[in-house]
């Protein structure tokens, strides 16, 4: 009895890893590009898109005049949070795939990182697309900093970056007291990383989920992505994509000076008994863990969702399907025309 227990709890522990496809022998179906040609095309695919990507929603941080001691961004004049999500998934990452999905499509390094888990990419091939999307990201970057330098009032950043301050009190505004900055970093940083994780691996489900028909599944992921930077603009982080979410910190971490940013660091580090110099410190600082944190969840989530996947298949959904179908006589007391 203890035998067939045990075999069981290690047949259990397989199919929960089942969707990882690691071993040799699981690699077999894992495509690379059979030619440079091909190797280049692809390359170039994934440079522009992600270029272009990030420009399209990171864009939408950038500052293009204020009002008092408040930025506005490009992201204000779509007026209300649930048109920016529906611009990012109709519009944004439409017109990506409308152009891009013809030649290599991924533009987002947990989509690359989730096809080499999978067995879809070999490793090489994966490596590849993950790095040119990491630059393309910052190249991106560069240009919402070079856009932003020329629109930003004096006083304010140059485009408005994810930080664990701004998604804490997002987040925490109700709780947040007196707090200190270290608390209110700590509980953004936690933050960033619960919500990029989540919104990441949501992400993902339309674009691997086998029980979608391929006939939908690009609609899907638009629609999805919509839900997913609602999720984002609640949660104070909706980066969803390590590259274009790099491309949102460029300015801050790499070439604004923060002495010209004064207005806007004092709004970030509305804290007493601070100088400018420590405010300086605590802005940085929390843009700098902002940023790691939201690239570790983004590319946390393909391990996440695959996990899940098996989670999901084995555990999850019989254990949901016994409990809605036990004693359920619903299908037996309805009656169509067609059975008289």
């Amino acid at each position: 009895m203890d035998k067939t227990l045990e075999t069981k709890n290690n047949s259990l522990f397989k199919n929960l890893f089942s969707f990882f496809k690691l071993a040799p022998s699981k690699r077999q179906n894992a495509e690379k590009p059979k030619d440079v040609r091909t190797w280049i095309i692809h390359g170039i695919s994934e440079l522009v898109g992600t270029i272009l990507l990030a420009l399209l929603l990171a864009g939408l941080s950038t500052t293009v005049s204020a009002i008092g001691s408040k930025a506005v961004v490009i992201e204000d004049y779509l007026f209300h949070p649930i048109i920016v999500g529906f611009y990012a998934g109709f519009i944004a990452v439409g017109l990506v795939l409308f152009i891009f999905l013809r030649f290599s499509c991924d533009l987002n390094p947990s989509v690359s990182l989730f096809r080499y888990l999978n067995g879809t990419n070999n490793g090489w091939y994966t490596s590849y697309k993950i790095s040119i999307q990491f630059v393309g990201g910052f190249i991106a970057g560069l240009i919402i900093y070079a856009v932003g330098s020329s629109t930003a009032p004096d006083g304010f950043l140059y485009n408005q970056p994810i930080t664990t301050l701004g998604a804490a009190k997002k987040a925490f505004h109700l709780f947040q007291g007196n707090s200190s900055v270290s608390t209110m970093s700590t509980a953004g940083t936690f933050w960033i990383l619960f919500v990029e994780l989540v919104m990441t691996a949501v992400l993902l489900f339309p674009i691997f989920s086998p029980n979608i028909n391929n006939k939908y599944r690009d609609l899907f992921i638009m629609f999805i992505i919509s839900m997913s930077v609602w999720m984002g603009i609640l949660g104070g982080s909706a980066a969803i994509n390590p590259a274009r979410g790099l491309s949102q910190q460029v300015s801050t971490l790499f070439m604004q000076n923060l002495d010209t940013a004064e207005i806007s660091v004092n709004s970030f580090v509305s804290f007493d008994g601070l100088s400018f110099a420590d405010k300086k410190e605590a802005f940085m600082n929390s843009v700098i863990s902002g940023t790691i944190t939201m690239i570790l969840a983004d590319l946390l989530a393909p391990v996440f969702y695959i996990f899940v996947q098996g989670l999901t298949k084995y555990i999850v959904n019989p254990f949901v399907v016994k409990v809605i179908s036990y004693k359920n006589y619903k299908a037996q007391n309805m009656e169509k025309p067609s059975n008289k």
